[in-house]
This record gives C-alpha cells, sequence and structure tokens, in this order.
C-alpha cells in the first residue's frame, strides 16, 4: 500500500516540490511558475510520497473551501496509485479540519493537450466536478479550468444509469465503466440479478419438468416448472405453506424462493437464479474495475429478503470483495466503560440496504456507487451467513 506522509520542514517541502517537478517539464515547464510553486511549498501543508514519488500542497482560502494548489507525480511512478492516495490524504486533512470543498485549477479542454487531458481524467476520476473554464487567469493562450470536490463527511449514493438489458457474456466492468469513474475506496453495488444474468443464470420454464412434490407444494395456485426449480436449488426446506417455500439454499442463505425469482427477468417464461459462488462473482468483478481503473475499490452483490418479525423485505450484501463485510467490535468499550460483548455491525448489509434505495424494484438500476466510506477490508458476505447449528430460528 502506498504510505503517505505529511512534511513538517518546510524547507525539505521545497526541496521534493524542486525534485519532482523538475521531472516534470510537460506540465512545469515555465519557469518562473514551477519556482513559484516551489517557493511557496515551504509555507504550505504537504504530503509526499517517498522517496520523491509524488507530492501535493494544498492552500486553505476560507475556512470551509481550500484548493489542491500544486501536485506531481515522477514519470516513472505515475499509474502506480500515487496520485489517488495523494489526494486521500488531503481530503482526510480537510475533513479533519472542518473543510467541505477542495477545489483545483488545470488547464481547460479548449487548449489541445495530451498531457493535461490525462490530468483532467485524473481528476475526474477522483471525483473532481469540472465547474468553469476561466480565460485570462493564466493569460488568454491558458484556459483554467475549475474542478471541485465535496470532501466533506457522509456518504453519497450515485445511480449508474443507462446499463443496458443485460445478457450472458456481457462485460459488466466496461458497461460500467462507461457511464462512471472510480476512485480508491469506493463501493460499487451490483443487483444480485445482473451478475446472475451476465454469468448465464437464467432457467427457461420449458425446459423444466415438474416433480410430483413440485405439483403437491403448487397446490393449483403457482407453476409448478416453477417449484421444481427451487426444489432444485434448495438444499432445505426450512418452512413450507404452499406454494410459499422458504429455503437454505446451498450458499447457506435462507430466503425466499431458495432466491429463484421472475422478477425483471429477462422474459417470460424465465426465472433468474443465485450466483453459484456470489463472493467469487464480486472478486472478479472488483479484480476487472482495479485492472481498468486502477482504483481500489470494494464490490457488494446484493439481494431482497426478507426478515423474521419485520414486514417487507430490505437487500442484503450476498456476495462481497475488498471491503470489511463485518465490524466486530466485541472488547471495545462504550462511552461509559461497559465492555461490548456481542456487538456485531453488518456494515455490507447497510451499504446494500442504501444502494437499494437507488435501485428501486421498477426503476431497472442494477448498478449503484457507494462513496465517502472508509470500509476497505478482505471479509467476505460468506461471513455473515449463520451456520445452521446456531440459527435460533431453525
Amino acid at each position: 500500500m502506498t504510505h503517505v506522509v505529511e512534511i513538517e520542514d518546510p524547507a525539505e517541502r521545497s526541496r521534493v516540490a524542486e525534485a519532482v517537478l523538475s521531472d516534470l517539464p510537460e506540465w512545469f515547464g515555465i519557469e518562473e511558475s514551477t519556482a513559484a510553486y516551489i517557493s511557496d511549498a515551504a509555507t504550505l501543508p504537504t504530503f509526499a510520497v517517498g522517496p520523491d514519488a509524488g507530492f501535493l500542497c494544498l492552500k486553505q482560502h476560507t475556512p470551509r473551501a481550500a484548493e489542491l494548489y500544486v501536485m506531481g507525480v515522477r514519470r516513472e511512478r505515475q499509474r502506480h496509485g500515487i496520485g489517488r492516495a495523494l489526494v486521500a490524504a488531503a481530503e482526510s486533512w480537510c475533513r479533519a479540519r472542518g473543510i467541505r470543498y477542495l477545489h483545483v485549477k488545470t488547464l481547460g479542454r479548449s487548449r489541445p493537450s495530451r498531457s493535461y487531458d490525462a490530468t483532467r481524467a485524473f481528476y475526474e476520476a477522483t471525483g473532481f466536478v469540472a465547474l468553469e473554464e476561466l480565460r485570462g487567469l493564466w493569460g488568454e493562450d491558458n484556459p483554467a479550468l475549475l474542478l471541485v470536490k465535496d470532501v466533506g463527511p457522509g456518504f453519497s449514493v450515485t445511480p449508474v444509469e443507462g446499463l443496458p438489458e443485460l445478457q450472458e457474456g456481457d462485460d459488466l466492468a466496461a458497461l460500467i465503466l462507461e457511464s462512471v469513474g472510480l476512485t480508491d475506496g469506493d463501493v460499487v453495488v451490483v443487483a444480485q440479478k445482473a451478475i446472475s444474468k451476465v454469468e448465464g443464470r437464467v432457467v427457461e420454464l420449458a425446459d423444466v419438468e415438474p416433480s410430483e412434490q413440485a405439483r403437491e407444494l403448487a397446490a393449483g395456485e403457482a407453476d409448478p416448472r416453477r417449484i421444481q426449480v427451487i426444489l432444485d436449488e434448495a438444499v432445505e426446506l426450512v418452512r413450507v405453506r404452499p406454494p410459499l417455500l422458504i429455503a437454505r439454499t446451498r450458499h447457506g442463505f435462507v430466503c425466499g424462493s431458495a432466491g429463484v425469482d421472475a422478477s425483471n427477468a429477462p422474459g417470460p417464461g424465465t426465472v433468474v437464479l443465485l450466483p453459484v459462488d456470489p463472493d467469487a462473482s464480486a472478486a472478479r468483478l472488483r479484480e476487472e474495475l482495479r485492472e481498468r481503473t486502477g482504483a481500489d475499490v470494494g464490490v457488494v452483490v446484493t439481494d431482497s429478503f426478507g426478515r423474521p418479525w419485520r414486514a417487507g423485505t430490505t437487500d442484503v450484501a450476498i456476495g462481497s470483495a475488498g471491503l470489511e463485510t463485518l465490524r466486530i467490535l466485541d472488547g471495545d468499550r462504550d462511552p461509559t466503560g461497559y465492555e461490548l460483548h456481542a456487538t456485531r455491525i453488518a456494515v455490507a448489509d447497510e451499504i446494500a440496504g442504501a444502494a437499494q434505495l437507488i435501485f428501486g424494484k421498477l426503476d431497472r438500476v442494477p448498478v449503484a456507487v457507494v462513496r465517502g466510506l472508509d470500509v476497505r477490508g478482505d471479509m467476505r458476505a460468506a461471513d455473515l451467513v449463520i451456520p445452521p447449528e446456531t440459527d435460533l430460528f431453525r
């Protein structure tokens, strides 16, 4: 993991700035401006990745706003996550001081430049939004593009819109990245049906021959072929009230109809099954997104479950990768000194529930991005499954 430090010594700040900027003449080729950056660095909050791999300086303008004044990463160290790590450190510094907005200026789009095309793409990928192109600030030949980012506390849940109806074999990672930029710490939340469709977990009921048990459980009220698919997906029927079935799946989930669902299926006469291994599905998608963006993101695969003693459904995590799925607070103490003994927060489920508000059931939005949470880890959604021997509802 990239290690970022804040430099306290003024002379060292300027030294690092000079070492890095001298390696980047495509961006810092104006001698007078570069000299000003090096001199100013001595008086500004400065973060660096060593040895002299990259640095970033902040300038606070008001109690609520600061500027990413200058940043550089040596050419041979670019595309290794150093820039993202520096921006993340700057954002943390701002949040700790109540600074809500961070802005940065770079060369505007109206002045063609391959180098600055990459710079703009970087800032937009880390969550900055282009606000305005200013002429005259740096001279008519050098339009300044102003980009801003809300770095305050809290988090956002943003729908990834415009995805087509998914089919088996579709490149889901590519389709997501056509609609959204990702940055370190983002959590990509994907509805189970999106994963199941691209993995071919769709059954044509016309190809299903129901058993006698399926016909009995259908009770003349449901399609016995769908009941047969449920039986095929279940390892145990936990509760039966024909034609309603609550089953335990091979994943260990206890859910209605073993997760078999006809809503939002590809067409009439089809049902969608749960992924074979939702954690593995999440891990594959995470790796594909990381390879294409360099961003260290988490992935959660969700499905709607009912709950004992509660009306309605909520989305829960059935697959996850790259995040703290379960936060275990056993042994911690509350403000009064009481030691916690059985306090475990289902972080991935809470993220899934928040994303479900964006998905809806009829809006056909199967992907959302949660931004602003620090939940990176290496747990799985399988860690949320209660073993049958300790299940009080068994």
